[in-house]
């Protein structure tokens, strides 16, 4: 099986994962794609974060019963501090030993890959493939993860986690930036709000 790995924060998750997730799918050919919440993830230190439990909660609301697109624990369950993407990768390549991996990266990532843990392993272990953000600049991104990484084209998602907590944060509707089901969730946990 081609399988491809989108790692994040997811917090919240929302619609432009989804559709980002089987934009890749569908180029790449994939079989499936999971969503992978990090633990702790080592670029977001600077930020208090949701618990992780309710992260992954959000990503299962948000992916239903769709076939191709599945949550994933996969981080969660090591404990792991930081959530290296080397470690999770190793994960998946010794359970499942004979399916092609995918990693799918933000194009910001593309420029700072090489302050990633074991960079070099990863774009010599799986297929990276990068969804840059329009206008993006790669000129200063190393020429080595340029010639290795599949660059997509990616549709323009203009929805972000941030503003989503922000809008949460100041009492503003979120519909149509999540699924219907996260945002009660949202809701119903008291996520993001100024008065927990």
């Amino acid at each position: 099986m081609k399988i491809g790995i989108f790692g994040g924060t997811f917090d919240p998750p929302h619609w432009g994962h989804l559709l980002l997730a089987e934009f890749v799918r569908d180029e790449m050919g994939l079989d499936r794609v999971l969503l992978v919440p990090a633990l702790f993830p080592p670029h977001k230190e600077d930020r208090i974060i949701t618990d992780a439990q309710l992260r992954l909660e959000m990503v299962k609301i948000l992916c239903g019963n769709d076939p191709y697109i599945r949550p994933s624990d996969a981080d969660l369950v090591h404990g792991r501090k930081p959530s290296y993407t080397i470690d999770l990768l190793e994960d998946f390549f010794k359970k499942f030993p004979g399916d092609e991996f995918f990693l799918i990266v933000g194009g910001d990532s593309v420029v700072e890959f090489t302050t990633w843990h074991r960079w070099d392993e990863i774009l010599s272990r799986c297929v990276v493939v990068a969804l840059p953000r329009p206008g993006r600049d790669f000129s200063s991104a190393d020429r080595r993860v340029l010639d290795a990484v599949k660059i997509l084209k990616s549709p323009l998602i203009e929805i972000s986690s941030t503003e989503i907590r922000r809008r949460v944060c100041e009492g503003k509707s979120i519909r149509f930036m999540t699924t219907e089901e996260v945002a009660k969730f949202i809701a119903e946990k008291k996520l993001y709000s100024a008065n927990k």
